[in-house]
């Protein structure tokens, strides 16, 4: 009997569902339906979600990981030999195979291997003792006419479960265990029991905020063993040196487009050569180890400029965010990316590395803004000496010589107060020329918007460090 192995061409994918399927309808309603299940399998890190209550929005999902394997799906004919009632030997009748064909191969395939969370219903207890449902008052039937006027007007039960009652769907040994810190020991200080079971342990950067009395002249011991770890103390370490060398206080995003090298490397390149500015003026900077630019009036044209793209529709479609928030999902329904395959061929190892690189390192100039250019995100930091614009050059260079008597500013450094907010009107300014002489059909207007984008101090930090900690305040 021949297999046709034309079908193998026919990729499949695989749903093992926890339970005896009798209603393949009704099945496909727990999982959300042919629409959602082919959303998750085009996602590469999406869980699928099983509901076994699909018309409780209540209820909570348990969620199905995505697996790689190697399988192959047949369809096999077999020949049931005629029952005979005066035969006792039925049931030793072989059953002869009359047709082997192979639909397809499955190399994905989603198992539900997690417990499932805590389920809430939506009922309460009355005065009687009775338990009732409260869907009718928590979601309308109609919301057409009087129906969702009524519901509004109607009094609501409360009735507000968690998103989520478990952080974590999977059981692990280390999920029940406590490991107490050393610096637990020495701390009396009773702080909220809701939250991590540790505290963060002390990274190899230095971060500091404004208001620290003295700056760190010489990097931690551990972010000069990374630099060996990662082979990154010869020729890369010497080229950062230089570039702070040459210019004391630098922005991530700048060193990155000027170097070449990718985010990886510069986490424990900056560690070694500088600390890290988390509030003031120079905030989301990176300054050289020993440099001061508080008592330094000339790093002014250092200092950090925060630009964001506050103009109606016409601007914010023609820039991208820095990240995109309207597909967020819990933790929980989201899988860790798995690791990567073994290349056995050098050649496309090469080219995939590559491929990553270029990739992950940033276009040259990226950090400058000059007229006739779009900004890469609607927010970025610049730095007052990377701004090419003419009319904020001159103004930097008719700035008033700084006195003796003058200190820096915890707000606005060595510039005068409303500098940047003047700043940030040229910047639109140029901006809006260029997206009205590009595109001379769209009518895009600026309206006037409160300019709040130098109030907060307390902003996102920029870097993505795994440990990291600010260091406290010390006294000259």
């Amino acid at each position: 009997m021949e297999v046709k192995k034309d079908a193998l061409k026919h990729p499949l994918t695989c749903i093992e569902y926890p339970g005896i399927v009798r209603n393949v309808g009704r099945m496909l309603e727990t999982l959300g339906g042919i629409e959602e299940i082919s959303k998750v399998i085009c996602q590469k890190n999406r869980r699928l979600e099983l509901r076994f209550r699909p018309g409780d929005v209540t209820c909570k999902p348990t969620c199905g990981d995505r697996i790689k394997t190697n399988g192959v799906l047949l369809k096999i004919k077999v020949r049931v030999p005629k029952r005979d009632n005066d035969d006792d030997d039925n049931d030793d009748k072989e059953h002869q195979v009359t047709g082997c064909e192979i639909v397809g191969k499955i190399q994905t395939l989603f198992k539900f291997k997690s417990l499932c969370d805590f389920q809430f219903l939506p009922m309460l207890q009355d005065d009687k003792g009775v338990m009732r449902d409260v869907t009718r008052s928590l979601l309308p039937l109609k919301i057409d006419g009087d129906n969702f006027k009524n519901w509004i007007d109607e009094p609501a039960e409360y009735f507000l479960p968690p998103a989520v009652f478990c952080r974590i769907d999977s059981q692990s040994l280390n999920t029940y265990m406590y490991r107490k810190d050393n610096k637990d020991t020495h701390d009396d200080s009773e702080e909220s029991l809701i939250g991590r079971t540790r505290k963060r342990r002390s990274g190899h950067a230095i971060f500091i905020s404004f208001d620290v009395g003295l700056i760190p002249s010489k990097p931690r011991e551990k972010a000069i063993k990374f630099l060996k770890v990662k082979f990154l103390s010869g020729e890369q370490y010497e080229t950062i040196k230089k570039c702070f060398e040459e210019r004391p206080v630098w922005s991530k995003l700048a060193l990155m487009s000027v170097t070449g090298y990718m985010h990886d490397q510069m986490k424990y390149l900056l560690p070694s050569v500088a600390y890290y500015f988390v509030t003031g003026p120079y905030r989301v900077m990176w300054v050289r180890l020993g440099y001061d630019p508080r008592i330094e009036p000339s790093s002014r044209i250092y200092q950090t400029l925060d630009y964001r793209i506050r103009a109606p529709a016409g601007l914010i479609n023609k820039i991208k965010a820095k990240r995109n928030y309207s597909n967020c999902l819990l933790p929980n329904k989201m899988s860790h990316q798995p690791g990567k395959s073994v290349v056995l061929s050098k050649v496309g190892a090469e080219e995939a590395e590559k491929a990553e690189e270029d990739s992950a390192r940033p276009s040259q100039n990226l950090h400058e803004f000059r007229p006739g250019m779009f900004p890469p995100s609607r927010q970025l930091f610049y730095q007052y000496c990377d701004i090419k614009v003419p009319e904020i050059e001159t103004m930097l260079d008719r700035l008033p010589k700084v006195s003796s008597e003058m200190t820096c500013d915890p707000k606005h450094g060595w510039l005068p107060p409303g500098f940047d907010i003047q700043c940030r009107e040229i910047l639109n300014k140029h901006v809006l020329d260029f997206l009205t002489s590009s595109a001379a059909d769209e009518a895009i207007k600026m309206d006037d918007y409160a300019d709040d984008s130098s109030d907060g101090e307390h902003l996102a930090w920029e870097e993505d460090f795994e440990d990291e900690e600010i260091d406290e305040p010390e006294t000259k």
